[in-house]
């Protein structure tokens, strides 16, 4: 399966990497690392929800480590995820729009 992971800043996407298989901590690091970062301004809160791949003190450090604040969102809260909205909407437009 195809899948998508990427940041969402002023409406917009950011970093977008899509792969296939499924999301863990090393994909997220690696991601982080080499894409998202670039976007990030001193300053910025980077916001994740609670998943288990999210949760990690490397993740948090390499954040941290270019000026930005980590936030996590409480559990099973996508209402509180702008991003879950963009996907909502994409899925909806794709599920519209291509056979």
């Amino acid at each position: 399966m195809t899948n998508i992971i990427a940041g969402y800043v002023n409406r917009e996407t950011v970093a977008p990497l899509v792969f296939n298989g499924s999301c863990d901590t090393k994909l997220v690091l690696q991601w982080i690392h080499e894409s998202l970062v670039k976007e990030l301004k001193p300053g910025q809160v980077v916001v994740m929800d609670n998943a288990a791949f999210h949760r990690s003190n490397k993740i948090k450090e390499l954040i941290e480590s270019v000026g930005c604040k980590l936030l996590y969102l409480p559990a099973y809260s996508p209402d509180l995820n702008p991003i879950e909205k963009f996907w909502a909407n994409m899925k909806r437009w794709i599920r519209c729009n291509i056979d």
